[in-house]
């Protein structure tokens, strides 16, 4: 029998050899992984699930966008939807929105009526805008004060309100040797102030009471006001004007400009103003008024307050201090208090 001839391997038949992990892929032949698809696709999903979920959140916080709400200027605005209101208002699948609803209720961000199973704003995304806005306040203002107070040529202070006071959180002057450390968090009273009466510009006489009567009214100057009465008119002019102006309020010969600062919802949250002395600001009122005016509408827009846009003309220059007129009495206080 004659010895049998060896094998010779076929043509298909491929050498055998260690390959890797990624070598176990499918080939598509053109060099693009197969898995991008798919994760192409999964991100699709997610992204429309988050742009759905916030499209939740503005609909809940800010209903008069998506025309919710009774005739324009009315008060007639729905705090919480349900979910088939909120499905048919943004145009989705019902099931689908209201699994997004138990998620966002899940974090924290919207809240669940017990009485009428309606979902409204949770107070964690309250919490993280006050806390943003606050944040925000503080950056914008440094950076305003600063600018202001070379442009006008006095120091400019932004104040919040707290309790039945008026106090500085950022503040700026022109002159080097005006720098007081001990500026920032200042307390003033609010009913003899510009900027404290341009934090209660909003309120009326109930509110103001609560605030004003358990403190008293500060009786600084010879021109503040002397009773409740005489202050709620005072701020009604404010209002009138759009403007705060104290008048030897704070001190004998002192003038001081104010303006409320505004946040998305519309509500005043700070408050920018000037003072100096009436001979030095009384000739130039309308210039300061319109620089603080301008101030806080910036400092308004920068915390998404919806105001018209600024007019856009030559760049400012810097006014330049003029010094004050002897006067017959001379302030008792630092110049300064807004």
């Amino acid at each position: 029998m004659s010895p049998r001839a060896p094998r010779r391997p076929s043509a298909s038949a491929a050498p055998t050899a260690s390959v890797s992990s990624s070598d176990h892929e499918p080939d598509t032949g053109d060099g693009v992984d197969p898995g991008d698809d798919e994760r192409r696709a999964r991100g699709s999903l997610e992204g429309g699930q988050v742009h759905r979920a916030l499209a939740i959140l503005e609909l809940l916080g800010d209903p008069e966008s998506r025309g919710l709400g009774g005739p324009v200027g009315s008060a007639d605005v729905p705090t919480s939807f349900g979910v088939v209101e909120i499905a048919r208002t943004l145009g989705r699948d019902k099931s689908q929105i209201s699994r997004l609803l138990r998620l966002l209720a899940d974090a924290g961000f919207v809240e669940r009526e017990a009485g009428t199973l309606r979902y409204r704003i949770g107070t964690r995304l309250f919490s993280l805008g006050v806390r943003a806005v606050s944040r925000r306040l503080r950056d914008e203002a440094d950076a305003l004060v600063e600018r202001e107070a070379a442009l006008l040529g006095e120091r400019v202070e932004v104040c919040v309100r707290s309790g039945g006071s008026a106090m500085t959180v950022a503040t700026a002057a022109p002159d080097s040797e005006l720098r007081a450390i001990g500026w920032v968090g200042r307390i003033v009273p609010l009913s003899c102030t510009a900027t404290g009466r341009a934090l209660l510009i909003d309120l009326d006489t109930p509110a103001v009471a609560r605030l004003i009567v358990p403190e008293g009214l500060a009786q600084a100057g010879p021109g503040a006001p002397r009773s409740l009465d005489e202050l709620v008119a005072r701020i009604g002019e404010d209002r009138g004007r759009g403007l705060s102006l104290a008048r030897h309020e704070m001190d004998r010969g002192l003038l001081a400009v104010g303006a409320p600062v505004r946040d998305a919802t519309g509500g005043v949250v700070a408050a920018v103003g000037v003072a100096g002395p009436d001979s030095r600001i009384d000739p130039v009122l309308p210039e300061v008024s319109a620089g603080v005016l301008r101030a806080a509408a910036d400092l308004s827009r920068a915390l998404g307050a919806t105001l018209p846009p600024p007019s856009t003309g030559p760049p400012r220059p810097p006014r330049q201090r003029r010094p004050p007129t002897p006067s017959p009495v001379p302030p008792t206080r630092k110049e300064g208090v807004s």
